[in-house]
């Protein structure tokens, strides 16, 4: 059982207002609400009350056993505060500062525009136990002070803190997500609510999570139009406006290139390297993805992607790579990922590659665990329309694409470790990924040049698949001609990616 992160055994009326207890302070204002609560609902008549009612309502049948979802909401409240004080505090003011916010804004709004619903009811369908209990919450609590439904309120609060607390797993987020997604509707199949007080409640909510967070809303430099993984850009030519619109399939716009690489050198300087490097030896794959994301940071128009037929402006540098755990038909995938900083190098690149490559060996990476999740889950064609969408509009979970090498700057797989050549593999329709690079195996060739001398060297095959959209072929020449300056010569990587 985890430890609370507060001794709570040691609390006394005399040091509530302490540094470690004064957070129990804010559970006065459910004291303060019950009270004036009761006091509404004695003084102001039904009669006084405007009737809330949407044309939804009517499309809604009523249906009791929705009941057991609304009254789970006690239990919801209960748990999840209980959880949040003994084990997140910083969760539990969260929670509390929403709720009281709602508390003062809903007496007030229960003062100045009292409402009253006239859902219910007359006589119950059937008699069994939910009907039973429905009429025991009917008889407890009058349907007048409806609007904003506090019920679906505190419910999208405590939900907030839950899903912005670092602590939990994603199946627990989840869980508690379907579960405050049931309480909110419940409250309208139990006729307890008007979809309209619905509503109000989650525009109550919004504005208090932004009048009380929006500070915290981490949007640095954004501005309309862009997205949380890239800035929307407004000054291309028309003819890169206009092919999203024409074409708007990242599959069917690849330009496949291929490019061969003399390594003669490149080994020599892996071999030197790793002579007087010995606890950070580099190998060629290292290289390859170093120079990728060098070509990257000083061709920017490479880091460009088209999402929703509109063009974006990557705003970070990732590389990513499948890594086998174990070399059997049998052996789990799992993937791995780079972000790589102005300040990186050649050896600084080697190093995030091997981290991960330990990482992956012995744990499944953030996109595989949320996988595993979603595999669990009903309604699989339901659950991949929704996360197209997601997908789509750049909205999709972090948690979900952590890893996903499908949202990165470039996907490269090194086919040249299993023996094999390079071949043609495709971009994908999923996620913002521009850039598919396969390293196939080191050869030693023979060459004749026009007076018959005879030449061998040492050969490494890269193919390349491009999203032809975003940017001309003239761009990706020069693109990748310095790919294979820089791979032939890896000196040129001992300094930052930002350097010319």
């Amino acid at each position: 059982m985890k430890k609370p992160v507060v001794d709570y055994r040691k609390l006394r009326l005399s040091n509530i207002t302490s540094k470690e207890y004064r957070h129990l302070l804010l559970l006065i204002g459910w004291l303060i609400y019950f009270f004036m609560y009761f006091v509404t609902e004695r003084v102001i008549p039904p009669e006084k009350c405007h009737v809330v009612h949407s044309v939804v309502d009517d499309m809604i049948p009523f249906n009791e056993y929705f009941v057991l979802f609304y009254v789970s909401w006690y239990v919801f409240m209960v748990w999840s505060l209980l959880e949040f004080v003994l084990y997140d505090i910083k969760s539990f003011v969260r929670a509390q500062k929403v709720v009281i916010g709602m508390q003062i804004i809903a007496v007030i709004t229960y003062i100045v525009w009292p409402s009253v619903q006239y859902l219910r009811p007359e006589t119950f369908p059937r008699e069994n136990f939910c009907t039973a209990l429905l009429g025991i919450i009917y008889t407890a609590d009058t349907s007048t002070g409806v609007c904003p439904s506090l019920h679906v309120g505190y419910t999208l609060a405590v939900l907030s803190a839950w899903l912005t607390a670092k602590g939990p797993k994603l199946w627990k987020k989840i869980f508690v997500s379907l579960w405050a997604f049931m309480i909110c509707i419940s409250v309208c199949f139990v006729k307890q609510h008007s979809f309209t007080d619905v509503w109000a409640a989650v525009v109550m909510y919004i504005f208090l999570e932004l009048l009380l967070f929006g500070k915290d809303i981490k949007l640095k430099n954004r501005r309309f139009g862009d997205r949380r993984d890239g800035a929307l850009l407004r000054d291309i030519d028309a003819m890169h406006y206009v092919m999203p619109l024409m074409y708007p399939n990242r599959c069917d716009n690849e330009a496949y290139m291929k490019l061969n690489i003399d390594i003669s050198g490149t080994e020599e300087y892996i071999r030197e390297y790793n002579k007087n490097h010995p606890d950070s030896r580099i190998a060629i794959f290292d290289v390859v993805i170093a120079a990728a994301l060098k070509c990257i940071r000083l061709r920017p128009q490479m880091n460009r992607f088209i999402a929703n037929q509109t063009m974006y402006q990557r705003n970070n540098i990732t590389a990513a790579f499948t890594v086998k755990k174990d070399f059997r038909d049998d052996g789990d995938e799992t993937l791995a990922r780079i972000v790589a900083e102005d300040s990186d190098n050649l050896e600084a690149i080697s190093r995030k590659v091997r981290q991960q490559i330990a990482l992956c060996k012995t744990q499944d990476d953030e996109s595989t665990e949320a996988m595993n999740v979603i595999m669990k889950l009903p309604g699989k064609h339901l659950i991949g329309a929704i996360a197209r969408f997601l997908d789509k509009h750049g909205w999709m979970p972090q948690s979900v694409i952590a890893t996903d090498p499908y949202q990165c700057s470039v996907v490269l797989t090194n086919l040249g470790s299993i023996g094999m050549d390079i071949g043609y593999h495709h971009l994908m329709n999923w996620g913002t990924n521009s850039i598919f690079i396969i390293v196939g195996t080191k050869k030693t060739n023979t060459h004749i040049d026009p007076e018959g001398k005879v030449t061998t060297t040492r050969e490494l095959d890269l193919a390349f698949t491009i999203d032809e959209r975003i940017s001309d072929g003239f761009y990706y020449a020069r693109s990748l001609k310095l790919i294979k300056q820089l791979i032939e010569n890896p000196k040129l990587m001992e300094g930052p990616l930002s350097e010319e």
